[in-house]
């Protein structure tokens, strides 16, 4: 649920023009992240891969989303 609502947060971030609002969703989610991280190192590779790649896919369907609409 939580990876669904970070992708719905950066498109409606793109969409809206607030490029700002991406560092916040990635914040949140390396705040709530950081026990985690904390006791296990491989984990963190893990969480920075799948971070950008939820990120870019979500900007991505974003900017094919934007460009539809104009």
């Amino acid at each position: 649920m939580i990876g669904v609502l970070e992708r719905a947060a950066v498109v409606l971030a793109v969409l809206t023009g607030q490029p700002v609002a991406i560092a916040y969703v990635v914040a949140i989610k390396g705040l709530g992240r950081y026990p985690e991280l904390k006791q296990a190192p491989a984990a963190s590779e893990r969480f920075i891969i799948g971070t950008m790649t939820s990120l870019l896919w979500a900007a991505a369907a974003a900017t094919v989303a934007k460009v539809l609409l104009l």
